[in-house]
């Protein structure tokens, strides 16, 4: 189970505690303390610490070969399959104030702003080797054919929030195809009707675009002929699932059925307005909680994924943290306790990374992990917390090793 940015570092506006030590969680205090904690290293020494690297380090796959950037991965969940000749990028609104990334979220854009704000690009933008892709909100896709962008260098905007833009932009082959988009997008986004109506509601205007993350085609060896596993995974993450696409796990959209037929990437695409991105988080946790249920009667392995804590990390929420944490528990690991806690079923819970209230960004520093049941021999009795995981002497420096784990037991 990966509940990605569970891990933290204490807060003074929790009274020193961290998050997952200030939030109550009854039922992953059980798998805890019947189980094992330890230590885990997601993001390899010298990687930069961000959400792909550490999706492969857990899966088992040393991530260097497959970091081509996050939006080849988005594009797979799409259901896009890119031409040779084809990159594809995730393209981000972003709230700018004074050369600055002051909300890389926008304030957070309903569907049908995202949708529309997205319109007024494609129009503005009317070049045949430049597409724009749907996504959901703030979070969309662009794909450029025929410019080799091997070498350039994008930054997730969240990594420079409150920072100047001018020295974070991209670089290097391929550069000024993007930055002509970023540096005519807020005269299209300035007029637009969205953007007045958010700013007469005193909302985060979306008054810039953030291009980033770009990748091409890229090969990762099937997932059950590496591990010998039949896997499944359920995510409301594009990315996350863009990674089960491209190993071949099955994947499955929480609250949709069949499951995607096809893991090659040749998948139906997914329209925006058939996954109710509106859904409460309460409602969302239970489909992802509904989609693990039925998964584990038929899979070997069975991956759930949240980016709750995660989100409210990057908007520098403690308390929101703390809630996602506790409806993630009450919602998901206890209605599934019977299931977790059988003789025949070992479960495992990991952050994908460290992610920080404090400076809303992610750390590379080792996340606790936790595992119980079958081949997991319980010993200190600790609940999953920072430093009881730190307390427990059981350090995982190479991730990678964690499917071995998953497998055998610890």
């Amino acid at each position: 189970m990966l509940v990605d940015g569970l891990a933290d570092t204490p807060l003074a506006s929790l009274g020193g505690k961290t998050p997952l030590e200030a939030s109550t969680t009854p039922t992953l205090d059980k798998l805890a303390t019947g189980g094992r904690l330890g230590t885990i290293r997601t993001i390899p020494r010298n990687t930069p610490p961000e959400t792909l690297a550490a999706i492969f380090t857990i899966l088992g796959y040393p991530p260097g070969p497959y970091l081509t950037g996050r939006g080849y991965y988005e594009a797979l969940a799409a259901g896009l399959m890119l031409g040779e000749n084809e990159w594809c990028f995730r393209l981000q609104f972003v709230t700018t104030a004074d050369g600055k990334v002051a909300d890389p979220r926008a304030g957070g854009l309903t569907e049908a702003e995202g949708r529309e704000l997205l319109r007024a690009l494609e129009q503005h933008f009317k070049q045949t080797r430049v597409r724009f892709v749907q996504g959901h909100g703030h979070n969309h896709l662009l794909v450029v054919e025929g410019v080799d962008f091997r070498g350039l260098t994008t930054v997730s905007p969240f990594n420079v929030v409150d920072l100047p833009q001018s020295a974070h932009r991209p670089e290097g082959p391929g550069a000024e195809v993007l930055l002509k988009l970023m540096d005519e997008a807020p005269q299209v986004l300035a007029r637009h009707e969205v953007n007045r109506v958010r700013i007469d509601l005193k909302q985060n205007p979306a008054n810039g675009i953030w291009v980033w993350g770009g990748g091409t085609i890229v090969e990762v060896p099937g997932f059950q002929k590496t591990f010998g596993l039949d896997a499944a995974m359920a995510s409301f993450s594009s990315l996350v699932r863009g990674v089960g696409v491209a190993t071949g796990i099955r994947v499955i959209t929480p609250g949709e059925t069949p499951l995607v037929p096809d893991p090659s990437g040749r998948m139906p695409r997914i329209a925006a307005d058939a996954v109710d991105r509106k859904a409460a988080m309460i409602d969302e946790i239970s489909k992802v909680k509904d989609a693990t249920e039925q998964a584990l009667a038929r899979h070997q392995l069975v991956i759930a994924h949240f980016s709750y804590p995660d989100d409210y990390s990057h908007q520098g929420d403690a308390q929101g943290k703390v809630k996602s944490i506790e409806l993630i528990d009450k919602h998901f690991f206890k209605p599934l306790a019977k299931l977790l806690d059988g003789d025949e079923v070992r479960v495992t819970v990991v952050p994908v990374l460290m992610s920080r209230v404090e400076t809303r960004q992610h750390d590379e520093r080792p996340v606790p992990f936790l595992m119980h049941g079958q081949g997991v021999e319980s010993r200190a009795q600790l609940t999953l917390t920072e430093a009881n995981a730190e307390q427990s002497g059981i350090r995982v420096d190479d991730g990678t090793r964690l499917m071995d784990y998953i497998m055998n037991g610890l």
